[in-house]
C-alpha cells in the first residue's frame, strides 16, 4: 500500500524488532513495528502483538508521514529518509532539523544536509534556537536508524530477488 519495495519495509522491521512480534521496548513500544499503543490504535491496531495488526498500523503511519513529507520533499528516495527518521524520532524533531538547515543555508530537501542538523539538536546552541519547537534530541539515533535500514536494504536487494 505504501509503494515501497517490501525489502525496505523488512529492513525497517528488522531494525525495529528483529522480527520478534512479542518485543517491548524500554519506552513501551510493542510488536514488529515497535509502536506505542496510542499510535498503534490511531493507525488501526487493536493488538500490536499481532504481526498483521502491527504491520497494518506501521504501514498506515508510514503512509501518513509520507503524505506529510510529500508536500515539501518531492524526490521519492530522499523522502523515504525523512519518513524513516520521523517514524523513529518523531515528526517534530525532523521538522526542527529541516528548519535549522534552512536557517543555516543548507538544502532542506536533501537528507544529508538535514541529518547534519538533526545531529546538532543535542547541542544547546541548536536545540535552543528560535526556529526549534521540539527541543533537545539525541540526533545520532535517528541518523543511525536511517543509515542502518538503508544499508541493510541494499544487502537485501543484492541477495534476495523480488
Amino acid at each position: 500500500r505504501i509503494g515501497w519495495d517490501w525489502r525496505l519495509l523488512a529492513s525497517q522491521i528488522y531494525q525495529e524488532s528483529k522480527f520478534n512480534p512479542n518485543v517491548v521496548s524500554w519506552a513501551g513500544a510493542v510488536g514488529l513495528m515497535q509502536m506505542v499503543p496510542e499510535t498503534g490504535e490511531r493507525f488501526g491496531a487493536e493488538n500490536l502483538y499481532s504481526p498483521e495488526e502491527s504491520l497494518k498500523a506501521g504501514v498506515n503511519y508510514l503512509i501518513y508521514l509520507d503524505d506529510l513529507w510529500s508536500k515539501t520533499v518531492s524526490d521519492e528516495e530522499e523522502r523515504k529518509k525523512f519518513v524513516l527518521a520521523s517514524y523513529n524520532v518523531g515528526l517534530g524533531h525532523v521538522v526542527d532539523a529541516r528548519e535549522l538547515t534552512i536557517e543555516f543555508d543548507g538544502n532542506p530537501l536533501v537528507w544529508e544536509d538535514v541529518s547534519e542538523y538533526l545531529l546538532k539538536k543535542s547541542e544547546p546552541e541548536y536545540f535552543n534556537h528560535e526556529v526549534v519547537t521540539s527541543g533537545y534530541c539525541r540526533g545520532q539515533e535517528p541518523v543511525n536508524y536511517v543509515r542502518e535500514i538503508l544499508s541493510r536494504y541494499e544487502k537485501y536487494r543484492q541477495s534476495i530477488s523480488v
